[in-house]
């Protein structure tokens, strides 16, 4: 009878773990999609791709002006010879000379949705775009500053050509934009030993801002690991503090300091409901994280939020119709691929989800693309209707975007 007891107790615990084991793999296997069925399209309303934006990996939405801004590569087709981000380090010789792209919404005017690529005075390039912030100062919001990650490669590998010297040396460039003008002003690039696989960028000011290392290993099979391994914890978001803003050398009037160590693939980095929420997207995990300074520059999780597939670059929508119509549709807006186990292929299916801001943190599935019309999607951005124009919806307009998407695609979806 003992013997019996023992063995059902081992059984049981045996079982137990192996229902421990089991979840984990579970999860991981829907959210790289693995076993996701046919990618059902939800377009929403009045679908368009919005011109002269390809490659627009990331969007920030500007209130005073009612634009949005990201970066845009110059040719599409130079992101497959020269793009770290993507473990692509063969060709250095083709760089894309990108720029900052300017989108004017106008959500009653669907049809007069337009980008304008900005001139980038004071600056030679090249300009291989990624993630980006903007900030503006509170008494003059017609001042915006941008700042942008850029990979370019590493001159001591070119010159030494060494196994051990990294093929890239991304650093981050820093513009100034005033609103109604057709430029931005480069006024410094950064750059400190830190900075090694940066993806995303978050703004505190001109002086202070955070950026994340997605991945520890620049390549090879150890960058797999860290993407399938949820315990691969390598990668960390980095906070630098930057007192010249006018400085010509790259790593002068810097001062960095690790914000939040041992994280697996934080990509994405995005403003929450308020200024106190730091939104962290950890892509291959499907996860993202709502964080708060805890001490000076030091980053403490108060909320993880799992999402059904992978994420990338976070964004927050503040409701301005929420007492108007009696409903609340605020949340976070998280963009990311369906079957990101196929990443990169011909076509990537995205999906974007509205997670509630408050309650049990609902999940509404508000577009979904078989990778034909939007071609991978990390971001996504949600600008309201005036319900009174709009016949009483609830709705917005919804922008979606990705690192290999031809161009910014926008609909209207129901709220």
């Amino acid at each position: 009878m003992a013997t019996l007891r023992t063995t059902a107790a081992i059984s049981a615990v045996l079982i137990s773990f192996a229902a421990l084991l089991y979840k984990p793999v579970i999860l991981r296997v829907e959210v790289l999609g693995l076993t996701r069925p046919l990618i059902k399209n939800i377009h929403g309303e009045d679908l368009r791709i919005i011109s002269n934006t390809s490659n627009c990996e990331d969007l920030h939405y500007h209130e005073p002006s009612n634009l949005l801004f990201g970066a845009s590569g110059e040719k599409p087709e130079n992101r497959f010879k020269w793009f770290p981000p993507m473990a692509i380090l063969d060709d250095p010789s083709t760089l894309d000379r990108g720029t900052i792209v300017v989108v004017d919404p106008e959500p009653d005017e669907p049809q007069t949705k337009l980008a304008k690529r900005l001139f980038l005075a004071n600056f030679p390039g090249p300009f291989i775009t990624h993630g980006i912030d903007i900030w503006s100062p509170k008494d003059d919001p017609d001042s915006v500053y941008i700042f942008a990650i850029n990979h370019l490669p590493n001159p001591a590998f070119a010159l030494s050509n060494a196994t051990d010297i990294p093929k890239a040396r991304s650093q981050i460039e820093l513009f100034h934009h005033r609103i109604g003008t057709s430029e931005a002003t480069h006024l410094r690039s950064i750059w400190h030993p830190t900075i090694r696989t940066p993806n995303d960028i978050y703004a505190i000011n001109t002086h202070s801002i955070y950026f994340t290392n997605d991945h520890y290993y620049r390549g090879g099979h150890m960058r797999t690991v860290e993407d399938v391994i949820t315990t691969s914890r390598w990668g960390d978001i980095i906070h630098l503090e930057i007192s010249d803003l006018n400085a010509r050398d790259t790593s002068q009037g810097i001062e960095a300091t690790v914000a939040k160590h041992g994280i697996q693939n934080p990509n994405g980095l995005g403003h929450g409901k308020d200024e106190s929420e730091i939104l962290i997207g950890r892509a291959a995990a499907g996860i993202i994280e709502i964080a708060q300074e805890d001490h000076i520059h030091d980053l403490k999780i108060i909320e993880t939020v799992q999402l059904p597939n992978t994420v990338d670059n976070p964004t927050y929508f503040h409701d301005p119709y929420a007492q108007e119509t009696g409903h609340d549709a605020s949340g976070y807006i998280i963009a990311g691929l369906a079957r990101a186990a196929n990443w990169p292929s011909d076509q990537n299916p995205v999906t974007v989800y509205l997670v509630s801001a408050s309650g049990h943190r609902t999940q509404k599935l508000l577009f979904q693309d078989d990778g034909k019309m939007v071609n991978s999607a990390s971001t996504a951005v949600l600008i309201a209707i005036d319900p009174k124009k709009n016949l009483g919806k609830k709705q917005a307009w919804l922008f979606v975007t990705g690192p290999i998407s031809k161009d910014v695609a926008c609909s209207r979806v129901d709220l």
